[in-house]
């Protein structure tokens, strides 16, 4: 759960349609119209990444009239539908995934559950990525993944599909590498062995 007080607003006249704030934009809140950047203020979610990257400087951020909570809460889906996700993504639901808005792991598969198709998509419905935008990706894009959701690259951004947790190392890379200490490391985070590889999912 995010609480966004600030909006992203410019001035679309001198906007040469560069599409930098576009591909920037964590939750796909900036398209092009006419070679001019637009904003959907109810989509943005106050990062300010798009000031940031502006050539311009025609871009600001505004304190909104009121803040906007962003939050899929977990009850709001099948909850036995959650449970497998996560499982399949090898995540606990308790798990911060967004440290800066302390998203949990929950909230981002109930976000999945509920239609994010994208990791765009669970940004503006959750917020995440709000902060620094960083350590959120690979958990969320595990999460997505796992829901068999298409993990193709948007254009210009600059994520990977996936990465590799803990447990998608096999057991031969492990033995051969012994100083990575992979077994003592899945013993302590997965004691109970619930864990495995990825699996796919059908979309």
């Amino acid at each position: 759960m995010a609480t966004i007080s600030h909006v992203a607003e410019l001035d679309a006249e001198p906007c040469t349609g560069c599409k930098l704030c576009d591909l920037v934009c964590p939750s796909g809140a900036i398209s092009m119209v006419a070679r001019k950047a637009v904003i959907a203020p109810e989509a943005c979610i106050g990062c300010g990444r798009c000031v940031d990257r502006c050539p311009e400087r025609i871009m600001w951020m505004t304190r909104r009239p009121e803040p906007v909570v962003k939050t899929v809460a977990p009850d709001e889906v099948d909850q036995a539908a959650v449970a497998q996700l996560l499982a399949r993504a090898g995540l606990e639901p308790k798990t911060s995934v967004c440290v800066c808005t302390l998203t949990p792991a929950s909230e981002i598969a109930a976000a999945v559950v509920k239609g994010a198709r994208t990791l765009e998509d669970v940004s503006e419905m959750t917020g995440m990525r709000s902060g620094c935008g960083i350590y959120c990706v690979a958990p969320a894009l595990r999460i997505l993944h796992a829901a068999g959701r298409d993990m193709t690259p948007p254009r210009g951004h600059r994520w990977y599909p996936c990465t590799v947790a803990l447990w998608d190392v096999s057991d031969e890379v492990a033995a051969k590498y012994p100083d990575g200490f992979v077994d003592q490391d899945r013993a302590a985070f997965d004691p109970a062995h619930r864990y495995g590889p990825l699996e796919e999912a059908a979309p």
